[in-house]
């Protein structure tokens, strides 16, 4: 059954991904149409739009009161995108520039990234956590907002409504496969958990993450194969501060997270505390991540699944 079980889990994940991918591509679309500037379009697809299986996840697993599903799929989601996808990204582009004008934006990602940590440490996040976390979001919002203001795209009212209401049709057929799989994944979770005898947040933290975070998988390597890697950098980055703020708010919102294995919290916490630190060394050096620490990023992730399956063997 364990075999079964698995195989479920990539299946669904893989018909989670297609949908997110059909709902980006619609939003985009959608964007441009409703002439949305770079900074909207950039946000929803960087942040929101690639973050929608880790929202939907949370969602679900909130409403079958299970929210530590969701908190495990945050910290692993949030560990692949700062070592194994971005350090792929730099691997294959041979580096990722960061340049002066969003060093505030990357600083502001990792802390509000690592603030959730910081409220589980009395083994909880509650509704009022949720609620403070959604609004840190939010002013990570303004923030940007105020950075891009000033550029929008300028389009005819012919491209505005040529394909408006096609859009809106596969939007919502995104989301009909966003929602299905995700409850798919939640069900099968819980029975691996108690097939293995292991706490859901391993399974959030390994088999979940792995599943959901293919989206910006997909992104950052198409972006990096183009030579765009600055897309790259900051999709990971509007990733993480949406998993950390928006998905765990709004799941705490729905059913406080209490942590009752903290011992495997606390260790997958500070892969990530050691995730940042890493890439914020590796960045800041010569304001860019180059081959070499891509590479070395993604044996950090590979040592960090590893540590993982050795604890809870």
């Amino acid at each position: 059954m364990m075999i079964i079980y698995l195989l479920l889990i990539f299946i669904f994940s893989f018909i989670l991904v297609k949908g997110a991918d059909l709902t980006i591509k619609s939003l985009i679309r959608i964007g441009k149409s409703l002439r949305w500037g770079p900074f909207l379009l950039s946000f929803i697809f960087a942040g929101v739009a690639t973050s929608l299986p880790e929202i939907f996840v949370g969602i679900f697993s909130a409403f079958h009161k299970i929210p530590t599903l969701s908190l495990g799929n945050i910290i692993g989601a949030n560990i692949i995108n700062l070592s194994l996808i971005l350090g792929l990204s730099a691997i294959i582009a041979s580096k990722i520039k960061l340049r002066s004008a969003i060093r505030g934006q990357t600083f502001f990602s990792l802390l509000a990234s690592f603030y959730p940590i910081l409220l589980a440490l009395d083994k909880k996040i509650s509704r009022f956590d949720g609620f403070a976390l959604l609004i840190l979001f939010f002013i990570y919002l303004i923030f940007l907002f105020f950075k891009e203001k000033d550029s929008f795209f300028k389009i005819s009212s012919e491209e505005k409504n040529k394909h408006l209401f096609k859009d809106f049709i596969f939007l919502f057929l995104g989301l009909i496969l966003l929602v299905g799989s995700a409850e798919i994944i939640i069900k099968i979770a819980r029975l691996l958990a108690a097939s293995l005898k292991i706490s859901l947040i391993l399974i959030g933290l390994i088999l979940v993450s792995l599943g959901t975070t293919l989206p910006e998988l997909t992104f950052a390597l198409g972006s990096a194969f183009k030579k765009q890697e600055e897309f790259s950098l900051g999709n990971s980055l509007g990733t993480i501060v949406t998993n950390s703020c928006l998905v765990l708010g709004l799941a705490a919102i729905i059913s406080p997270i209490e942590i009752f294995n903290f011992y495997t919290f606390i260790i997958s916490a500070l892969f990530f505390l050691l995730a940042i630190i890493i890439f914020s060394i590796f960045i800041n050096t010569r304001n860019q991540l180059s081959r070499i620490e891509g590479v070395l990023l993604v044996l950090f992730f590979i040592i960090f699944l590893i540590v993982q399956f050795l604890l809870n063997k």
